[in-house]
Formats: structure tokens, sequence, C-alpha cells
């Protein structure tokens, strides 16, 4: 796509001038724009890529509300500076709405190419290389530490800390179990079955953890990996909005629901043990748990946008995920 046409990049960003493209990059002092398209992946087409004279950036706008770029920025600069993962560093905020309408984010490309290009071309042999080396990217992330867990909180531009971890955790899986009745996504034999599953693991969560960034959405679409001899090495991280602090075995678990083999969930969670130092006591009721809040969020938004899971029981459908969040550290 030319930059010298006026072109609807995504249905979210809709129809964007030459003169506006160019604005950006005279606002942040990156040359003339020479090319520009809508990058892949993600669900709401927020991205395009800018060529210009002084290289290739990544334009991310019409956020999600007022907080998205603000907290985006703050978990990459805590990525730069904590981890051995690159982040898309510096992440520069512009709320300044006279260009498009809205604020925007301007951040270098991360070098290499998606992951979610590679997964997706791969065979079964080169998938269990690739979960290996998403294992080695969690584990550099998760360097990034903290002293106590905590969430974001726009109102200071930084992560305020939570006092009773245990009691927080519940609380966001009540508030997404909330979500999915409001959209009438759960039957009273679901809701049984989740009391279930809570009672039998939930003193699991009392096992102490030392606090990491969780980057909440880890799977292969949001990293980026270069070549190097034989196998693929990580060599970035992105869509950062849902990061919190908390326990790392939180991040485990929607990667070890979108690998499809037992032998890529062990070649995953093998890479990221080596590297970590080994799970704590507890691991696979925890995990089990982790796996019913995150399929919670991935039901809830299927069934309210209509979109996934048709003629589909929510216990039919979660029960092969906590089953192999288990299995893989049993």
């Amino acid at each position: 796509m030319s930059p010298l046409e006026s072109v609807k990049y995504s249905e979210r960003l809709g129809v964007i001038e030459p003169a506006q493209l160019q604005a950006v990059a005279e606002r942040f002092d990156l040359g003339r724009v020479t090319d520009a398209c809508p990058l892949a992946g993600g669900l709401f087409g927020q991205n395009l890529m800018l060529e210009t004279t002084r290289g290739r950036f990544v334009l991310r706008g019409r956020p999600h509300g007022p907080a998205q770029l603000a907290k985006e920025r703050r978990v990459a600069s805590l990525i730069h500076e904590r981890s051995s993962l690159p982040a898309p560093w510096p992440y520069r905020v512009s709320e300044d709405t006279a260009v498009f309408g809205w604020s925007y984010a301007v951040m270098p490309m991360l070098p290499g190419r998606s992951g979610q290009d590679l997964w997706s071309a791969a065979g079964e042999k080169q998938r269990v290389g690739l979960a290996g080396s998403c294992g080695r990217a969690l584990a550099m992330l998760h360097e990034a530490g903290w002293a106590t867990p905590g969430a974001y909180d726009d109102t200071i531009d930084d992560f305020v800390p939570v006092k009773d971890p245990e009691a927080w955790w519940l609380a966001r899986l009540e508030a997404v179990r909330g979500q999915c009745r409001a959209v009438g996504a759960l039957t009273v034999e679901d809701e049984r079955f989740i009391d279930g599953v809570l009672e039998q693991n939930r003193a699991a969560l009392r096992e102490p953890f030392r606090p990491v960034l969780v980057h909440h959405d880890f799977k292969p679409g949001n990293l980026n990996f270069t070549k190097n001899g034989d196998s693929w090495e990580p060599s970035g991280v992105f869509d950062l909005f849902e990061a919190y602090i908390a326990d790392p075995d939180e991040d485990l678990v929607r990667m070890l629901r979108i690998v499809e083999t037992e032998e890529e969930r062990r070649a995953f969670l093998s890479e990221y043990v080596g590297a970590r130092g080994g799970l704590r006591a507890g691991a696979a009721e925890r995990l089990e748990l982790y796996a019913l809040a995150d399929w919670l969020v991935i039901w809830e938004y299927g069934r309210r946008n209509r979109v996934w899971f048709e003629g589909v029981a929510f216990i039919d459908s979660v029960r092969p995920h906590l089953a192999a969040a288990r299995r893989v550290v049993s």
C-alpha cells in the first residue's frame, strides 16, 4: 500500500491520508514516510507498519480507552529495563488527537519474523522446536520481577501493590465469571463444575512466589523470532495491554492450551523450567486453576461476540485444557 494514497488500513483505523502519516513521522523525527501497510495478526486492527528514511516503525492507534497506550508504554519500559527479552522501546505516545481524532503510539519495529507466521507454516518437528523457543522467551520475560503483586493504576502510571494475592486472583476469576453470566454463557451445571475445581485446588494458591511481569496473552502470535542456525530464537514481545504483576505460573497456561501435542507442551515447559529453576509445590493444582480462569476469558469473548463455540458445552470444552495443564507437570 502506498503512503502516497488515501488508504483504509483496517476497520478500526479507517481511512488514513498520506499527510497524516507524514505528520506522525515529523512529530517523532522519523524522517520521510516511504511505505505503510497494516500488520497481520491481532483481533482489532490497531497497528500499521511505517517505513521511513530512518527505519521501520509501528504506529498503534485508536486505543481501547485512555489508559491503553500509557499502560503499554509502562510495561514496555519494565521489560526493557528488567529483562533480556527485547520490547518495543522506546514506546512514544502522542495524546494529541488533532492528527487522527484519537491518540496514538509509535515504536521501533522489533526484528525477526512473526511467531504466528512461523507456527502456522511449521511442521510437527519444527513446532516442537518453536515451543521450546517460546519457553525460553517466557523465562526471559519473567526476569522482570517486582516486590509485590500489583495492578496498573493509570492515575500514577505505575503498578500498585496488591495486599492479598489469593483474594485478588479470586476476584479476577469472579469478575470474568460474572461477565460469562451476563451473556448467558454458563449453566447451573457449569457453575457447579467451576466451584468444584476451585474447592479442590484453591490451597495451591497460597504457595509463596516471587512476583514477575505476567503478560497474560503469551503465545507465538505476540512474539518475534530470528533464525540462529537450526533454531529460532526470541527477538521480541509485544501486545502488552493485559499485563500485570503476579504469579509467573499464570503465564504458562495460554501457551499450554494453544500447542497441539504433549511433545510441544513438554518442550515449552522444559525450556522454561530449565531457565527458571523449577516449579513450586502445588504446580499441577495451580495450573488447573489458571487454565480454568484463562478459558473463562476465551469462553466469554467467543460467546459474547458469537464467533466461537456454537453448539459446544462449557464443561466439554474446558475439561481437556484442565487435564493438559495438570498432566504436563505430573
